[in-house]
């Protein structure tokens, strides 16, 4: 390689560098407009945007219910209901659930068993299920009868039988949160009474 080539590639490279530089200088140092490829500035900015995601939905937001505070108090209060559970049936038969625990055990498996689909985040009915916070009732009025259809379901009407999915104290605990908890509570946009008007 002659000098003159060597000289040449010194040039050209200098001019490259030359039309790179930015206006940023300090002690003769000189910045290179060098930017990062689009692929690594699209997985930093997919990375920022996950991690704020992932932090809101994991560490929670007001009302989502799980931020550590909630988490805790939901742990505590199903313990307890197990605890009252157990208790009652080493006293055998007749011994009887805290009415408070019932209805907190009932307000759980509402959520936790998909009852809101087809009823309503408060009972108020949707265009599959009916409403469970009239007094109006399709499938009978007592509390057995309300067991009844939770247990044995209703296939031709959409409603599934949960007797394969929850068990007997869950069922009961669940139709006395509907009986005692929902009747009567007046939610918003409620769907129109059906069934039997019931005066118990």
């Amino acid at each position: 390689m002659t000098q003159e080539t060597i000289n040449s590639e010194e040039k050209s490279n200098k001019g490259d560098i030359e039309e790179h530089q930015t206006n940023h200088d300090y002690d003769g140092i000189k910045e290179l407009n060098n930017p990062a490829p689009f692929w690594i500035a699209l997985i930093f900015i997919i990375t920022i945007v996950f991690s704020m995601v992932y932090t809101i939905h994991n560490f929670g937001f007001p009302g989502n219910g799980r931020d550590q505070v909630s988490e805790y108090e939901t742990k505590v209060e199903a313990f307890e209901i197990k605890k009252a559970e157990m208790r009652m049936a080493a006293m055998g038969d007749g011994a009887e659930l805290d009415p408070v625990l019932v209805i907190k055990a009932g307000t759980k498996l509402y959520t936790d068993k998909g009852c809101t689909v087809c009823h309503g985040n408060q009972g108020e009915g949707n265009n599959i299920g009916p409403n469970l916070t009239d007094n109006n009732w399709i499938n009978g009025c007592s509390m057995d009868n309300i067991i009844e259809i939770i247990t044995e379901g209703k296939p031709q009407k959409g409603m599934t039988p949960y007797k394969s999915i929850m068990t007997e104290d869950q069922i009961k605990h669940l139709a006395t949160f509907i009986k005692q908890g929902l009747v009567g509570s007046n939610p918003n946009n409620p769907k129109a009474p059906q069934g039997e008007e019931c005066t118990d």
